[in-house]
Parts: C-alpha cells; structure tokens; sequence
C-alpha cells in the first residue's frame, strides 16, 4: 500500500472527481462540463448494471465497483468511458498495471477522449514518470484547451516537479478562468508562486 502526502491525496480526490459520470454509451461522446471543471459525457442511460458500478464508485467501494465494471465491458469491448471508470477503480485500489493497461485501450478505442489522456496523465505523474505525464497532459489539452482540471494538474506538475514555476503560474491562471468558481487552494498557490517569482527576480535584478 502506498503512503501518499495529505497534499497529494486531496490532489488526487479533486483530480478523479468527476470522471465517474462517464456512460461510455459513445465511441465519439459529447461532454459537458460539472461544477468542479470537470468533463462528463452526455449520453442516454446505460444499463443497470453499470448504473450500480457508477453508484459503488461513487460511495467509495471501488474494489465492489471492479468486477462490475469488468462484467460491463465483456458485454460491451467497444466503449471507452467504461474503460476510464475502470482504470480510476484500479487506481484506488492500488493495482495501477491494471489501471494502466484499461486506460491505454481507453485511448485505443478513442484516441480523442481527452479523460483518457488526462487520466494517464494522474497515473504517471504518480509513478514518478513525469515525462509521460507531461506527455499525456499536452495531448488532453490539444484535444479540449478548455479541460479545466488538466490545466490545474500540469499546473501543480510544473510547480511541484518540473521547476517550471512560470508554467505553473499560467496553467493555474487558466485554471481559475475556467472553472466554475475560482479555487481557494489555487489561489493561495498562485500568491505563493508570484510572491517566489517576484523574490527570485529581485535577486537577479541585484
């Protein structure tokens, strides 16, 4: 089991936030975006079955949600939503092989399902592969420059483990811009950021 920062934590619970709202009904889904900046697909009822998968996730019974999901996606290869849904429950349950082979056929189905990216993104950021997370983050945004939460997530890549304090502050920038309603953590990073950026020219101005 692995020991993850009281930051970290709250940076991965935002992060998933949202994507279990994915039906998958669709190769090429519509989106809509939730009140945490998040995508979700627009897309008609899915089956009881998954309904049940989706209402386990989202109580936090992500090893019971597993099985179901796999259930599903025999039923149905085709679709991808199911395949996110199921990498975020492997994730949870600390089984990220498996979390990243459902995400890489995600994107095999649909290579334009910006989630999927984005997905991959949290999931190599979090094995330490930061260059394919940076990697994963860019294609999510060239496929929607709009996906709030990947701004933020390569914005805190860029802060945190990059060095690129610079980038951070324009990805949080966008991030704020285009959530919802502006988050209290990302500005309290933003004045720290600024506050650094403004220190560290000081110093070169001397």
């Amino acid at each position: 089991m692995r020991i993850l920062s009281p930051f970290f934590n709250n940076w991965l619970t935002v992060c998933l936030t949202g994507l279990l709202l994915f039906s998958g009904c669709s190769s090429t889904p519509t989106s809509s975006v939730d009140n945490s900046g998040q995508k979700s697909e627009a897309a008609p009822a899915m089956p009881g079955n998954y309904d049940k998968a989706l209402v386990l996730m989202q109580s936090g019974d992500y090893q019971s949600a597993v099985p179901v999901l796999l259930d599903f996606i025999d039923k149905n290869p085709e679709l991808a939503g199911p395949h996110i849904n199921l990498g975020i429950a492997y994730q949870h349950t600390d089984q990220d092989e498996a979390a990243m082979e459902a995400l890489k056929k995600a994107v095999e189905l649909n290579p334009a399902t910006a989630a999927a990216h984005h997905q991959l993104g949290i999931l190599y950021r979090q094995q330490g592969d930061f260059a394919s997370a940076l990697s994963a983050y860019d294609k999510a945004l060239k496929l929607d420059a709009g996906y709030a939460l990947v701004h933020r997530n390569i914005g805190i890549l860029y802060d945190l483990y990059l060095g690129q304090p610079a980038l951070a502050l324009e990805h949080y920038k966008t991030y704020q811009q285009l959530a919802a309603e502006p988050d209290p953590s990302v500005n309290r990073w933003l004045v720290d950021l600024e506050r650094r950026n403004g220190s560290a020219q000081a110093m070169t101005d001397q």
